[in-house]
């Protein structure tokens, strides 16, 4: 004969199914919200480049504009190119762990095209890279990790100190359980008040040169590396640089 179910047990059931039907609601919520990002940076594209298209002529045919549509034309080139920038990263953000995570990943392969992607960059800025990291390899998505590395080294370049070529150091060590990476510069450095704040969205720290970030990049290495159950950290001086951290699956 069953043993009929106490109150506590009946409580305990009930509670499960709460919990239950609360996990699907936001498995649901957390689909259509990306959806929704997906739409609409991907509907946005077309106006934009419209935009972009007629700016073209406009630029064509500058020498005919008088100083304030000279200026004008150069403003909304800055803002539609900012704008456009802003969309990709939204774009990409929204896509974040919806690539397959069964690729063998090298993050030496992976460093390679980061550094051949931003070479016209390093040699612009005449900066010095030097990397010292172990073969690596683990499972995972191969565009989410080079979205990392490229965020991280992207931002390493870009936040240099004026008058500085930037140097920029990527190392490894291989800990018990994961990889530890850093990415250290000589850049502007971040003041300590704003460690946390930078990680979230949209948010970025006051600069005159508005086209070194959209406050999208930091969050959307945060983003991958949960995925992989990891963390990243840094410490920063004010004008001395930057070290990030972060860990890595070792397997």
């Amino acid at each position: 004969m069953e043993k009929e179910n106490t109150q506590e047990d009946k409580d305990i059931i009930r509670k499960n199914e709460e919990l239950l039907a609360l996990n699907r609601s936001l498995v649901s919520q957390n689909k259509e919200l990306k959806q929704f990002a997906y739409l609409a940076t991907h509907d946005l594209q077309q106006p934009l480049n419209n935009i972009i298209s007629f700016l073209s002529l406009l630029e064509e045919n500058k020498n005919n504009l008088d100083d304030l549509g000279k200026t004008s034309v150069d403003v909304i080139k800055k803002s539609t190119y900012k704008m456009k920038r802003l969309i990709n990263s939204l774009l990409e953000l929204s896509l974040i762990g919806n690539d397959k995570h069964d690729e063998l990943i090298s993050v030496d392969e992976i460093l390679k095209n980061v550094l051949e992607k931003l070479s016209d960059k390093i040699l612009v800025s005449n900066a010095k890279v030097n990397i010292n990291v172990d073969s690596h390899q683990f499972k995972g998505s191969k565009n989410v990790i080079y979205l990392l590395f490229l965020n991280l080294i992207e931002n390493a370049l870009n936040f240099s100190r004026k008058g500085i070529h930037p140097e920029i150091h990527i190392n490894s060590k291989k800990e018990t359980s994961h990889y530890e990476y850093s990415i250290t510069d000589n850049g502007i450095g971040i003041d300590e008040k704003y460690f946390d704040e930078i990680f979230k969205i949209f948010y970025t720290i006051e600069n005159k040169d508005e086209s070194k970030g959209v406050g999208i990049g930091l969050p959307q290495c945060k983003k991958i590396l949960q995925l992989y159950n990891c963390k990243i950290w840094l410490e920063s001086t004010i004008n001395q640089g930057t070290k990030v951290y972060f860990t890595l699956p070792n397997s």
